[in-house]
This record gives C-alpha cells, sequence and structure tokens, in this order.
C-alpha cells in the first residue's frame, strides 16, 4: 500500500507539491472515483489512477542526471514566454523534472529526474542538503560580514538563513567567495549578500548534495553513475 501522491511522484509525474495541489483540486481519481486526500492509501499495483484522464503507470525503472545550467534558461517543464528551458538542452524521451530551481541568470549544477519522491526529499529543507555556490560580487567583503553570513542574516520576514563563506579571490580587480547553503529560499544567496550591501554579479552553484559538475561545459549533461545514485538516496535515507 502507499499513499496516493507518494505514487503520483514515484510514476515521474511531478514533484510531491504539485502532485498535492492537482489531488486538492479534484484531477486525480482513483478506480472511478474523484479522490482530494493526498494521504489516501491505494494499492500500486492494483488500483487505477488517473490524472488530466491519463492512466498513471508505476515506474519501477528511474533516470538521474546532470546538467550543468547555463544563463538564460529556466528551470521550468514550461514556459509561457517561449524561453530556452533546461529540459531542452536534455535529448532523451522520459519527462525529467528539475530538483528545485535556479535563477535565469543562474549557472550551475542543477539535477534532474523522473523520481519524484527524491526530488522532494532533496528540497525539502529538513534534510539539510549541501548547495555550494561561487558568488562574484561588486566590492571586497569584509571579515565581519562574513562571521554575519555565519551567524544568521535576515532575508525577509521570519527568514533567517545561514551561510558558511570562503574567500576564492580578493583582489584590486575581482572579488569572488564560495558559500555553503543548506536551505533553498527564493533568490536567497542574492538577498543574503543583498541585505549586507552587496551585488552579485555573477552566481554560480558548483555542487548540489555532493554532485558537482566536473568535465561539463555549459548547456552539456550526463547520466548519474550508479555509485552516485546510491549517494544521494543514502543521504535522504
Amino acid at each position: 500500500m502507499m499513499r496516493l501522491n507518494k505514487f503520483l511522484t514515484k510514476a515521474g509525474m511531478f514533484a510531491r507539491r504539485k502532485c498535492d495541489q492537482y489531488i486538492f483540486s479534484g484531477f486525480v481519481y482513483v478506480n472511478g472515483k474523484r479522490i482530494t486526500n493526498p494521504g489516501l492509501k491505494i494499492d500500486e499495483n492494483k488500483d487505477e489512477v488517473v490524472l488530466f484522464n491519463k492512466k498513471i503507470v508505476f515506474k519501477k525503472k528511474y533516470k538521474y542526471i546532470i546538467l550543468n545550467k547555463p544563463k538564460d534558461c529556466v528551470t521550468t517543464l514550461d514556459d509561457e514566454r517561449g524561453r530556452k528551458k533546461v529540459v531542452d538542452y536534455i535529448d532523451i524521451k522520459e519527462r525529467l523534472f528539475p530538483v528545485g530551481r535556479l535563477d535565469i541568470d543562474t549557472t550551475g549544477v542543477l539535477l534532474l529526474t523522473n523520481d519524484g519522491e527524491v526530488s522532494y526529499r532533496l528540497s525539502h529543507p529538513k534534510y539539510e542538503i549541501n548547495k555550494v555556490y561561487n558568488v562574484s560580487l561588486d566590492k571586497k567583503i569584509s571579515r565581519g560580514d562574513i562571521e554575519k553570513l555565519k551567524k544568521g542574516v535576515e532575508i525577509g520576514k521570519d527568514e533567517v538563513v545561514y551561510g558558511s563563506v570562503k574567500i576564492i579571490e580578493n583582489s584590486s580587480k575581482k572579488y569572488v567567495v564560495s558559500i555553503t547553503v543548506h536551505t533553498g529560499r527564493k533568490r536567497q544567496v542574492k538577498r543574503m549578500f543583498n541585505v549586507l550591501g552587496y551585488s552579485v554579479l555573477e552566481l554560480d552553484r558548483v555542487e548540489f548534495a555532493g554532485m558537482v559538475k566536473d568535465g561539463l561545459k555549459p548547456g552539456e549533461w550526463r547520466n548519474l553513475t550508479k555509485e552516485e545514485v546510491d549517494s544521494l538516496k543514502n543521504m535522504i535515507n
């Protein structure tokens, strides 16, 4: 037996929150009956689940890939403005969705999968997944501000976030730092530096959940190895 929302995510449809929204909105049917309870227990091998008039088949095999996201593309599956999407760079038949989001002008490590449960857990704050960014700033960062970031800065109402910062380059022409965070609020890293008076000129995610983009040029991708997938699952279990 399995919760309905978990079944949909494991079927590779959408991330858990999106599945919950569709269930609450009455778009999901089980054995011909409209269901609005995401926690309903179903038999994944016997019950018929329909979403948007399409029978959902439970998937037991999943794909996991890493993309070095370039600038000027969005991490959505559909974009009403017609902008380039991260999935446009991936030439495979399976429908994959991004694990979390990166801003249109942010580059770097992005995971995509059709395993909704893994995606949900990697994105959930309680698992404290490491995200490492290289940040180009408009001016030299002070030691005092590095300590403030470590202790926590307020980027909005009831939004206090933390980051461990290391200086990569602090010359008279270029100011680059590395910051490690565990949460994924909207535009979080940019807002963290903005509240301290810095402008972020470039933002590149170099690591996510231990996965790095070594050898991948912007726009290139590869399948994760079995060892990498096992590492991700161990991290969230």
